[in-house]
């Protein structure tokens, strides 16, 4: 029989208060601050607001919201009822959230109501949409999410069996359709075991801050869940990560574990320099590299700027957390990733699936009691084969010493500050410009080693290839897709490569890719 304890929150939260933990801080959101007692009874309430509009046990509930306490209340409000959380990212565009909440068949939407305008835009095609409830609503009518809470009765920790889901978590690493990535209440205790516990040693009372959104599975696991199964102190950002934020919360929060993309570091190690800032990073204990490539000159500047040694490590959103991790060298060959962390089981295969040798490059494959129980396409489709393991979409390679380096996507996808760009879409928001009649793009390196987009446009007839133009599609894509994705560079060309059944032939094209300036923001 299900027993309560296996439900999530039970461990989480109520646990906490059982250890004499009810009075200490679990969550700080700038001057803001939850203990244990305040975050447990808010997402109780939250639990109790859903059930009352009739939320039952594994409907999916949408959570589009910044990265603010009630945002994580909310997402652990939805898994305490058993239901399903599906956090969404705020930079989502009305089209993403169409598709991701068709999907998921989602049945009530939790909005920050500065978001609910993208939501409004396309209620109309979301049949199964039942309710949307707005934190800090901006017009008369909207279910307002604080009146409800207030006035619902606190839920218990549902009992849930352990393989019950707990989250649905999409993950833009597939280009060709929607999939959700579904986690139980089990795999994402696996998860902290694996990694928050083996890897990190996190314990009661420590802090935590995770420069990572809590849509995705890097940010929703180091930056709330995982310090909270410990009993330890998180921060939430809810506002973008900029250098003069991220210098003012460190020296405020003074944590003692710092993780986030390579990305952020590089802006933090260049800004500092600029800026002629003390290193900010000296008093952390352990700093962690995740959710895209860390390049290998990147390194020995964020010492030198940031005053720590960075562990460099390689997640998956079906294993939950970071899947493999270690120490940044100076001396490590490129795209050192790290070796295996407990619990996870990791090689590198051929094209047959069988393993390849030392230093010989094969597509990685894992397998972890972590790993999530499937992908939910209406039906959960599997995501493992009969024995345990998951084909990844990564070129990979293992040293002679046994740490794995990786080498690339088995795909045309990359990574732009741990998110995923699919260059299809890109190419499809620039040729609905009326000035654009053929598009493609790739990652190019910038000055830090960083990918970033570069297209190469074919202007239409009737149109100059001009800075202005440059400029205007620049803009145009950001308006229209996530702005993380728009191309840093436009290249005008007069023609793509093709093959002979026209077929874009990308690969031709990274000749091209030699480094370039990135574009930079001071402190």
């Amino acid at each position: 029989m299900a027993e309560r304890h296996h439900n999530l929150t039970a461990r989480l939260l109520d646990a906490n208060l059982a250890h004499g933990r009810g009075d200490e801080v679990a969550l700080c959101e700038g001057e803001r601050t939850w203990t244990y007692r305040a975050l447990t009874d808010q997402v109780a309430r939250m639990g109790g607001a859903l059930a009352a509009l009739g939320v039952g046990k594994g409907e999916r509930v949408a959570i589009l919201m910044r990265d603010t306490l009630e945002a994580a209340a909310t997402i652990l409000g939805v898994i305490r009822i058993g239901a399903v959380a599906v956090p969404l990212s705020e930079l989502a565009r009305p089209d993403d959230l169409r598709e991701s909440l068709g999907h998921a068949g989602a049945v009530v939407a939790v909005v920050d109501g500065e978001l609910e305008p993208a939501l409004d835009a396309i209620r109309g095609h979301l049949p199964a949409l039942r309710d949307v409830v707005c934190f800090h609503p901006r017009a008369a009518g909207e279910r307002d999410a604080e009146a409800l809470c207030a006035a619902a009765t606190p839920a218990a920790a549902m009992a849930v069996a352990p393989d019950d889901a707990a989250l649905l978590l999409y993950s833009a690493g597939f280009a060709d359709e929607a999939h959700g990535v579904r986690h139980d209440h089990a795999s994402v205790v696996a998860a902290y075991e694996s990694f928050a516990v083996s890897y990190l040693g996190l314990t009661a009372g420590q802090r935590v801050f995770a420069v990572a959104r809590l849509s995705s599975a890097f940010g929703l696991g180091a930056g709330l869940i995982f310090p909270l199964l410990a009993g330890a102190r998180a921060l939430l950002l809810p506002v973008q990560p900029h250098s003069r934020t991220l210098l003012t919360a460190i020296a405020g929060f003074a944590p003692d574990y710092f993780l986030t993309t390579p990305s952020i570091y590089g802006q933090l190690a260049r800004d500092v320099v600029a800026s002629g800032a003390p290193q900010p990073l000296t008093g952390v204990k352990r700093a962690i590299a995740g959710g895209e490539g860390m390049p290998d000159k990147l390194i020995p500047r964020i010492r030198a700027a940031l005053g720590a040694d960075v562990e460099v490590g390689y997640g998956i959103t079906e294993v939950m957390q970071l899947a493999l991790a270690g120490i940044a060298a100076d001396d490590a060959r490129p795209g050192a990733c790290g070796r295996p962390l407990a619990g996870i089981e990791a090689r590198v295969v051929d094209d047959d699936g069988r393993p390849v040798g030392p230093d010989e490059i094969g597509t990685l494959q894992v397998r972890a009691p972590s790993m999530c129980t499937g992908y939910w396409t209406g039906l959960d489709t599997p995501a493992v084969d009969l024995d345990g393991w998951l084909t990844t979409r990564d070129r990979f390679l293992i040293d002679a010493k046994g740490v794995f380096h990786h080498c690339g996507r088995t795909d045309d996808l990359f990574k732009v500050g741990g998110k995923w760009v699919a260059p299809a879409e890109v190419e499809r928001a620039l040729i609905s410009h009326d000035a654009v009649w053929e598009a493609a793009v790739i990652g190019v390196d910038d000055e830090d080693g960083l990918l970033k987009p570069l297209a190469f446009v074919v202007v239409n007839v009737g149109h100059q290839a001009t800075p202005a133009l440059e400029a205007e599609l620049r803009e145009f894509v950001k308006q229209t897709l996530a702005p993380y994705k728009y191309p840093r560079w436009i290249e005008f060309v007069d023609a793509l490569p093709r093959g002979p059944g026209g077929r874009l032939l990308r690969y031709k094209l990274r000749p091209a890719r030699r480094r370039r300036r990135a574009e930079t923001g001071a402190v």
